[in-house]
């Protein structure tokens, strides 16, 4: 696919420059300014609301549903503007992705090796520190993998567990189905990528000011899960082909 032949050709590119100033979360921001001109030629465009949510709020823990790749190409339309400083959450494998995985390590994205809960528990404690002292923002898929149904998996709760202890906003960011314009479904042997719109809808800041884990974790994931699914209910992604109501 050319959209993974950009991707990983860009990342060798970009790595000499990330090894300026190798595992800093700004190096983000550089390669979304790099690769945006760019990414707009595959035909994806995005609708971004209510993004002087993200303009306002300091750190904080953003977490957005997770339906493929391409869910890069969105992230990288919000960084220069309105995410800024932030890093990124993944599980350990992407890291074996070469050279993306490597080049992504020096642009300042965090590993989790989500096997390994001790692993885990070492690497969200420094994490924690650092959104408190270094004012830095966290991106985080809490359905913790790719899932393009109807409904959301059930969010894992080192995201929310983070907030608490940061004691920072959640920011909840919404992608439309991308379902009218793609589709990579190996077990069907279905492919599909056609030129549409894509709504990313930013959602108000939950506080976690005051809340503890024994007391508001599951309350907390709840309620997070429930404003996001409602929204993405009510928000949609056009092809092309058809017009807006």
């Amino acid at each position: 696919m050319l959209y993974v032949v950009y991707v990983m050709s860009s990342s060798i590119v970009l790595m000499p420059l990330f090894l300026l100033r190798p595992l800093h979360a700004s190096n983000i921001r550089l390669a979304a300014l790099f690769l945006n001109p760019v990414m707009s030629l595959f035909g994806i465009k995005y609708r971004i609301e209510n993004a002087q949510v993200l303009d306002k709020v300091g750190p904080c823990v953003i977490v957005a549903n997770h339906q493929s790749s391409i869910d890069f190409i969105g992230m990288m339309q919000l960084w220069p503007k309105h995410v800024r400083y932030c890093t990124i959450l993944a599980k350990k494998e992407l890291f074996w992705a070469f050279p993306f995985g490597f080049t992504a390590w020096l642009a300042g994205l965090e590993y989790v090796d989500r096997k390994n809960r001790k692993q885990a528990t070492e690497t969200m404690g420094p994490l924690t520190r650092k959104v408190q002292n270094e004012s830095l923002r966290l991106w985080v898929f809490p359905e913790g993998t790719r899932n393009m149904n109807e409904t959301f998996l059930p969010f894992k709760t080192g995201a929310f567990r983070l907030a608490i202890e940061a004691q920072v906003p959640i920011v909840p960011v919404v992608f439309s189905s991308y379902k009218s314009i793609y589709n990579a479904d190996t077990a069907t042997n279905s492919f599909y990528w056609r030129r549409g719109y894509v709504t990313i809808r930013c959602l108000e800041p939950i506080d976690t000011k005051g809340m503890t884990i024994e007391n508001d974790l599951k309350t907390l994931i709840g309620n997070t899960e429930k404003v996001m699914i409602n929204a993405y209910k009510r928000i949609r992604t056009t092809p092309n082909d058809k017009k807006e109501n």
